[in-house]
């Protein structure tokens, strides 16, 4: 993605979505961009926003340690990206995670169970 240039990339894949949807080969169209990613992907979005279905939002590049880290990170993306069609995810590694006995897990589960709403 470095030496493409934004203007290209979101012209290209933007195009390319808007084919593959015009010829019923795909009907739902999804993007994943993350934290180095993201300017192309938004100029993507806001040019080709309309053929986009969902923007799922790699939120575990931003390397967020925090539930209030996490939601301003989201505030953000939903500003570039629009709140209709942003999938919030998160990475784990429950490998790592068994010795702490899935605190960070069941924290995050915690949080996004309790927070319905962004202001």
């Amino acid at each position: 993605m470095r030496n493409a240039s934004t203007p290209s990339f979101a012209y290209c894949i933007g195009e390319l979505i808007t084919q593959l949807k015009n010829q019923s080969i795909i009907s739902v169209a999804t993007i994943a961009p993350f934290y180095s990613t993201a300017l192309p992907y938004i100029k993507l979005y806001k040019d080709y926003g309309h053929v986009v279905d969902y923007v799922n939002y790699q939120f575990y590049t931003d390397k967020v340690r925090s539930p209030r880290g996490y939601l301003e990170a989201f505030k953000l993306r939903v500003e570039q990206f629009g709140r209709e069609k942003m999938v919030p995810s998160y990475e784990v590694n429950a490998d790592a995670s068994v010795s702490n006995n899935y605190f960070y897990e069941s924290e995050s589960q915690d949080f996004l169970l309790n927070s319905t709403a962004v202001a």
